[in-house]
């Protein structure tokens, strides 16, 4: 909503209903009766508007009547939540929460990982193949002839390795650095979700209490147009008005207009809830408390204070860090591959098969000759289709590139110093950022105590006027706009300082990374407080 456009059109419409309500005021006659409180019906009618004035000047002082006048939809009504009860509920509720901690968990798993580098790794393999019957490794074509006529049968082999490494030249230990790291950023992240949604929250929240105020003040405005307006028209209709066809006229208009601006306030109002009940997950309808107007303040403290805690706490500025000590690490990490991995080693092997090979031939010695024998053969010395093998070997696993190594390593660098520059840009921006929300809650909060002063005055003016036309009959309605008119437009200035300020202080606080800055203490602020005169 425009809410300049909305407060002039408001205050216009609220003081000039006013004039239009009892113009004939001024028209009757100086002979009025000569014994104060004795009037006719018609009299007392048109006094009603001023008495109204007359009220609401002296509810200030006396009591808050009109102001405590709950609407009829908000005494049936739906449950109360302050800002702390819907901050429980959002960090409850939030989804987006909820997926960055799904973030973490997957983190802690890596570290896990990480953790664990150094456990044995076991490599299991299964083979299942056919072989010929009576297979002979030296005669080919008999094996060939063995497949083809489909004398074959199973061979599994079965082999697992187990490699563990010894010593890793600080690869390990550079592993768990980095996974410690990505958990430490994964957290950052949550925190930042969670300050990111509890600014929205808080931003509905405040919004969604302006429009309570202002829908207050305009069904009050809204009551005072309507009983004057049908009056006057029934004057109109029944020929008895004393006022001029365009005074009428004018007030219709205001009329719809009013409507218009009570239409804008409601959707405010609802879309402002329907944004906490998404951010907080309420389900139903909901009120907050209202505005109070003369609550103090809390202050702020200097500019240098807000930065020290930016520094400590704001999750961009934290994660940069993290990101510098990372490509840090990954430069070493890089750097080891020109080093080898020791490892230990064990392997285990079992085959079997249906099948057995073939009988192998063997010749006769004589005179140290090997004398072929077509009767003589023997087993084979291994059987390669039952089998069972085992060994333990200390290796060590080295891939030589030394140039693309030596690129990489480079590569990796300038990475690394291309993050510290963009840290110190980054920084730059964010002492910026802060320097900025900063400014905006100080000019804020200064504006609430001009406001609190013009609205001072507005009241004083609007009593003064209140009080003279009770007393005097004669008095011009006319003079009654502009008192009525500063009110009004003081009331809303002020309830929309107070509104802009809270805002501002937690856009500085997601801005130092703090969910909120109430609890800080202050030291050095321009200003402390702030409170409605």
């Amino acid at each position: 909503m425009n809410s300049l456009k909305f407060r002039t059109l408001l205050l216009a419409i609220v003081g000039s209903s006013l004039f239009f309500a009892a113009p004939d005021i001024s028209a009757q006659p100086e002979e009025a009766p000569t014994q104060e409180g004795q009037e006719t019906s018609g009299q007392s009618e048109e006094m009603a508007p001023a008495e109204s004035a007359e009220e609401a000047a002296e509810a200030e002082e006396a009591a808050p009547a009109a102001d405590e006048v709950q609407p009829e939809e908000e005494a049936s009504a739906a449950p109360v939540y302050s800002l702390e009860d819907l901050l429980n509920l959002a960090s409850k509720n939030a989804a987006v929460i909820e997926e960055h901690r799904a973030k973490v968990e997957r983190a802690e798993w890596q570290e896990y990982r990480a953790h664990r580098a150094w456990t044995p790794k076991i490599e299991a393999t299964t083979l299942l193949a056919p072989v010929p019957a009576d297979a002979d490794p030296s005669r080919f074509d008999n094996n060939l002839d063995e497949i083809l006529n489909f004398n074959i049968g199973p061979f599994i082999r079965q082999s697992v390795r187990v490699v563990m490494p010894v010593y890793t030249f600080g690869r390990i230990a550079t592993a768990k650095e980095l996974a410690a790291l990505g958990l430490d950023v994964a957290k950052v992240q949550v925190e930042q979700a969670r300050q990111d949604h509890f600014f929205q929250l808080k931003q509905a929240y405040y919004g969604y209490q302006l429009s309570q105020a202002f829908a207050k003040m305009l069904k009050e405005g809204d009551k005072l147009v309507k009983e004057n307006l049908e009056r006057m028209e029934d004057e109109f209709d029944f020929g008895e008005a004393t006022f001029d066809t365009a005074d009428l006229r004018r007030l219709q208009i205001f009329n719809a207009e009013l409507d218009v601006r009570i239409l804008d306030n409601a959707r405010l109002g609802d879309l402002t809830e329907a944004a906490i009940q998404y951010l907080a997950g309420v389900k139903g309808d909901l009120r907050v408390p209202e505005i109070e107007e003369d609550a103090e303040l809390p202050g702020l403290a200097t500019l240098e204070r807000y930065w020290e805690l930016a520094m400590e706490h704001r999750p961009e500025i934290v994660q940069l860090n993290r990101a510098v000590k990372a490509r840090e690490l990954a430069v070493k990490l890089e750097k080891r591959n020109y080093l080898p991995n020791i490892f230990l080693a064990a392997d285990f092997g079992v085959g079997w098969s249906t099948e057995d090979v073939a009988m192998q031939r063997v010749c006769r010695m004589i005179d140290d000759t090997c004398v072929n024998d077509e009767t003589l053969f023997t087993r084979p010395y291994s059987n390669p289709f039952h089998s069972l093998t085992f060994g333990v070997a200390l290796g060590a696993s080295w891939q030589l590139d030394i140039f693309g190594t030596y690129g990489r390593v480079q590569e990796t660098h300038a990475q690394y110093d291309e993050t510290l520059a963009q840290r110190e840009r980054a920084l730059g921006a964010l002492r910026l950022e802060i320097t900025k929300k900063h400014r905006e809650a100080m000019d804020n909060l200064r504006k609430i105590e001009i406001q609190s002063r013009a609205l001072s005055a507005a009241r004083s003016w609007r009593n003064q006027f209140g009080a003279r036309l009770h007393v005097g009959r004669g008095t011009n309605m006319k003079d009654a706009i502009d008192p009525l008119r500063a009110y009004y437009e003081a009331r809303v200035s002020y309830l929309e300082a107070r509104h802009n300020y809270l805002v501002s202080r937690a856009a500085l606080a997601r801005a130092i990374g703090l969910h909120s800055i109430d609890e800080l203490e202050l030291s050095g602020g321009e200003n402390t407080s702030a409170r409605a005169e």
